[in-house]
């Protein structure tokens, strides 16, 4: 279930889910078919839209979020970011049925057009699971160099250390390549 501008709107996947059978659920309520038939799986994440990241520290932000369990990020069919959450509904019971169907919020009423049971692609350009990821899909857009002088810069200044204390550090790490090595990559490049 995702929220945002990358939801377009359906009509074959909006007929073909008004055009499922009905099948009672609980007394007289009444629940589509791929309701009681996906494993809820629309009810175990959800998704919003985030800005696009112009700089590192916007990516770093991003890949604080993909180092939680259960988060991903991703670049939808319009290029549109979305962070998604695993983290299911309170309301669904052992058996994955919606406790409060009846009176469920209006996001769940809505929800049909792109519904998971339909096994619709949602068409990822980029979808980020972890954090070697996103770093290598920041450093192709920012560029590894703005992305290095970048890195050295802000982390040096969040812990409180020189620049020149950063880079031995994160060298060491192996997050950023020792100066010369570097200078020798260049040169094996050209």
């Amino acid at each position: 279930l995702c929220i945002g501008r990358g939801n377009a709107y359906n009509p074959a996947l909006l007929r073909r889910w008004l055009l499922w059978p009905v099948m009672p659920v609980f007394g007289d309520e009444q629940m589509a078919r791929p309701c009681t038939t996906c494993g809820a799986l629309c009810c175990k994440y959800f998704c919003f839209q985030i800005d696009e990241p112009d700089d590192y520290s916007e990516f770093e932000d991003i890949r604080w979020y993909i180092c939680h369990e259960g988060v991903t990020v991703h670049l939808d069919e319009d290029g549109d970011w979305f962070i998604q959450i695993m983290n299911p509904c309170l309301k669904l019971d052992s058996n994955d049925r919606c406790e409060i169907y009846d009176d469920r919020p209006l996001l769940c009423r809505h929800y049909g057009d792109t519904c998971e049971a339909s096994g619709t692609d949602y068409g990822y350009q980029e979808e980020f699971l972890t954090p070697e990821q996103l770093d290598a899909y920041a450093r192709k857009t920012l560029g590894a160099d703005e992305y290095d002088r970048d890195m050295l810069k802000c982390r040096a200044k969040a812990e409180g250390v020189t620049q020149t204390a950063m880079r031995a550090k994160l060298v060491t790490m192996g997050r950023l390549m020792a100066p010369k090595k570097a200078k020798r990559n260049e040169k094996k490049g050209s």
